[in-house]
């Protein structure tokens, strides 16, 4: 028979369905192994984005705490927290009110207006940090967000007084991965909205501008030389004991009808002359009162060093006017034109490295220290100090001048006017 009319059982059986099948399944696994390598994968994206946002509201959280430490220790600012020259209000007294007398603290606003939410916030934009710093109590909604698909932090704070702790306060500080970060809510909505959120605490203590007032409205560790019409100096302060003057040298030219002292005072005790103390060869007069050495002072974080050539008058002005309250001249100071500096609410303490040169009728309501000489020249007009002087040289008068020692002033630089630094200890994170 031929073979092309074998029949068909005779031909060869057809082989391979089974490989087919066991690839067909190998695949199969595969694609499951796969599938579930692409879910870990994808897991452990979400873990991470998550680790980066948590940490980079936490690092939110911190600058929030550091900012607010610079702008408490900062100058006048408008609502954006900007610095200002004119019409701004520090940052301390827009957000606290602190008691002279004791150093007690509150929120500075009114009983209706008084709030224990953020007050101050900040947000990136391309610019840098855009912020707000409104009055207390006028923080009336956020600002327009930003794409939330973009990640563009914020931070905002809080400041209350510490409990028991007087002249210190708590920043609690939120950061968030929100472009506001009022969005930033609890742990549920941030996960659901791919954002975190970041809560610190810390305590911040002021640093007295005057550690120790005097108790006379003249300190000089050398001699005071009065001439002329005299050298005014009045103290009815009970609690001074009515103390005028203390000198380490000796006093020449008080003219008894310029001095004023509490009601009952006998001439002469008031005024202390070569006093142990101050005409020792190593006592130093500003750290006796203002509670560090001069180089340690200087470094005060609230202190701002104004250069002026010749006059100061100016300079002064416009530094006390921009919001600087504790004034630092390197080198001699001159001030011979009529000014007006500090208030009795607001008072500023200036401080000059040189010989201090006072001329013509200006007024100051602080304390002036200088670790030179004083001289003082006032033919006519009103020249008056209405706090304290400290001289670490001598003191020279001529003409008619006048120191008003005022206990509240004295209180207003030891209890409000200052620099907030951290207290050691106090940072926790609440997350």
């Amino acid at each position: 028979m031929s073979t092309l009319f074998r029949p068909v059982a005779n031909r060869p059986h057809q082989r391979g369905a089974a490989t087919l099948v066991v690839v067909m399944m190998l695949f199969l696994v595969m694609a499951l192994l796969a599938a579930y390598a692409n879910r870990s994968v994808l897991f452990e994206q979400r873990v991470s984005n998550s680790y980066y946002r948590a940490a980079m509201s936490q690092e939110m959280a911190e600058a929030a705490i550091e900012w607010t430490v610079a702008m408490l220790n900062g100058t006048a600012t408008d609502a954006q927290c900007k610095p200002v020259q004119n019409g701004g209000i520090r940052f301390a007294d827009r957000y606290l009110k602190i008691t002279p007398e004791d150093r007690g603290t509150q929120q500075n606003a009114t009983k209706e207006k008084r709030q224990s939410g953020i007050v101050a916030d900040c947000a990136w934009t391309a610019e840098g940090w855009a912020c707000r710093c409104p009055n207390l109590g006028d923080r009336d909604g956020a600002p327009a967000a930003v794409d939330s698909a973009l990640l563009v932090p914020s931070f905002g704070i809080t400041i209350l007084p510490a409990v028991d702790r007087a002249g210190a306060v708590q920043i609690n500080a939120y950061g968030c991965t929100h472009s506001v970060v009022d969005s930033c809510g609890g742990a549920a909505q941030n996960s659901k909205n791919y954002q975190a959120v970041s809560l610190q605490h810390a305590l911040l203590a002021l640093v007295s501008s005057v550690r120790s007032p005097p108790a006379a409205p003249l300190v000089a560790k050398g001699n005071d030389t009065s001439t002329g019409a005299g050298l005014g100096l009045h103290n009815t302060d009970p609690r001074s004991a009515g103390l005028l003057v203390t000198a380490g040298g000796t006093l020449n030219g008080l003219v008894e009808s310029r001095l004023e002292s509490v009601p009952g005072t006998l001439p002469g005790l008031a005024q202390i002359s070569g006093d142990r103390t101050l005409k020792a060869a190593d006592a130093d007069v500003f750290r006796m009162f203002l509670g560090a050495t001069s180089e340690r002072y200087s470094q005060h974080p609230s202190l701002r060093k104004v250069t002026c050539n010749g006059a100061c008058e100016t300079a002064l002005d416009t530094a006390y006017k921009a919001g600087k309250r504790i004034i630092w001249i390197d080198g001699p100071l001159t001030i011979s034109s009529n000014v007006s500096l500090g208030s009795a609410t607001d008072p500023v303490v200036i401080i000059a490295t040189g010989n201090v040169s006072l001329t013509g009728s200006f007024q100051l309501t602080g304390l002036l220290a200088t670790l030179g000489d004083l001289s003082w020249t006032n033919a006519g007009g009103l020249s008056l100090i209405t706090g304290a002087v400290v001289v670490q040289g001598n003191v020279q008068t001529s003409g008619s001048m006048d120191i008003f020692y005022q206990p509240a002033v004295m209180d207003q630089l030891r209890n409000r006017v200052g620099s907030y630094v951290r207290v050691p200890g106090s940072w926790t994170d609440a997350n």
